[in-house]
């Protein structure tokens, strides 16, 4: 499942800017990883952790260290970040992506989006049903210190829910 990480704009007008995830976009995969990065990676530091995930197009994110036999088998079609995730070269990444939510519709295969408010505040997750996107949780900044499985769950159970009602 292909997800977008990304923040908004200064202003309120819902204007983005954001880099692709193209595998385990989903919020039981990512969700989790992304505390964990925060917790372990950047020390909590939540504008920190959002600037590395913008630095580039990510194929996938895993809070993990890198073994040196995967790194060196893969050099040069993937960059590792320990403790951040697999990414594409920087020569294959193309540049952010902007747009507004949720008046852009979402681009091809994109189906999970998470942005945090320009301030670092909440996290807000959208999730593309019927070729538009639906705002499905706002997750409060203290959210990651009591991150919970049930949690996680509820927010994909939403998308779900959302399909049946399209």
């Amino acid at each position: 499942m292909t997800a977008l990480v990304g923040r908004f704009a200064p202003g309120g007008d819902r204007w983005y800017r954001a880099r692709p995830v193209d595998l385990e976009g989903q919020p039981s995969w990512l969700l989790g990883q992304m505390h964990a990065m925060w917790r372990r990676k950047f020390s909590r530091d939540t504008e920190e952790m959002v600037a590395a995930l913008l630095d580039r197009d990510w194929c996938f994110l895993a809070n993990t260290e890198w073994p040196p036999a995967v790194v060196a088998d893969e050099e040069g079609r993937w960059v590792h970040v320990t403790g951040v995730g697999r990414a594409h070269p920087l020569g294959v990444s193309g540049r952010a992506l902007v747009g507004r939510m949720p008046a852009d519709p979402p681009g091809e295969g994109e189906e999970w989006a998470y942005l945090w408010e320009y301030a670092y505040g909440a996290l807000h997750v959208y999730v593309a049903v019927a070729g538009r996107w639906e705002h499905i949780a706002t997750l409060p900044l203290d959210v990651w210190a009591g991150l919970t499985d049930q949690l996680v769950l509820d927010v994909q159970a939403r998308r779900g829910w959302m399909e049946r009602a399209a």
